[in-house]
């Protein structure tokens, strides 16, 4: 079976497993999720923040947004361009953000980030105990990944996420961290 059909068939069983989660464990596994985030040096050592804004059923990220907007912390926020790039966008205030197309929360408008980035905390479908993501299948990361100079990527996922192997392309982009509600396991 070919790389991508292989991705396809495990994204689906990601989504499925991850959306089993009713919300009271969702909340739950979330809220130990972002708490072990902010112990985690590489985060208390952070100026620069870039967070996913979670959408469905993916890790809840508003406990580490308040957090970081709380503590002044620069924060970006991913937006997708024309449905094919994404960049990172300032966010200074939970108000200044509006559902895309599909329904997930972006900003109006902003400064686009010019830095390099101390935290970049990602979602994903799938994660292996190496950092390897399985992510949605457009790319956006990876793509992004390339273009930016960041000090520390840290995957964020539920324990029911992870998997002992991905089909892992040469395009495809290891976390130096990988966050559940059970572990955490450092590359760096």
């Amino acid at each position: 079976m070919k790389p991508d059909n292989k991705k396809e068939l495990l994204r689906k069983e990601m989504k499925k497993k991850r959306s089993s989660l009713d919300n009271a464990a969702r909340n739950e596994k979330s809220r130990k999720i972002i708490e072990t985030l902010c112990r985690t040096k590489e985060f208390e050592q952070s100026n620069t923040v870039f967070c996913y804004v979670s959408y469905m059923d993916e890790v809840e990220t508003n406990l580490v947004i308040n957090h970081i907007l709380r503590n002044n912390l620069k924060l970006y926020v991913p937006k997708i361009i024309n449905n094919e790039e994404m960049i990172a966008i300032r966010l200074s205030n939970l108000s200044d953000l509006e559902p895309d197309k599909i329904g997930i929360l972006t900003p109006k408008t902003g400064e686009i980030l010019l830095e390099p980035i101390d935290v970049v905390i990602t979602p994903g479908l799938g994660f292996t105990r190496k950092c390897e993501r399985l992510g949605y299948g457009r790319g956006y990361y990876d793509r992004w990944f390339s273009k930016n100079s960041v000090k520390t990527k840290i995957g964020v996922a539920f324990e029911i996420q992870i998997t002992d192997n991905l089909p892992v392309e040469k395009t495809d982009v290891p976390m130096d961290m990988l966050i559940t509600e059970k572990n955490t396991i450092n590359m760096q």
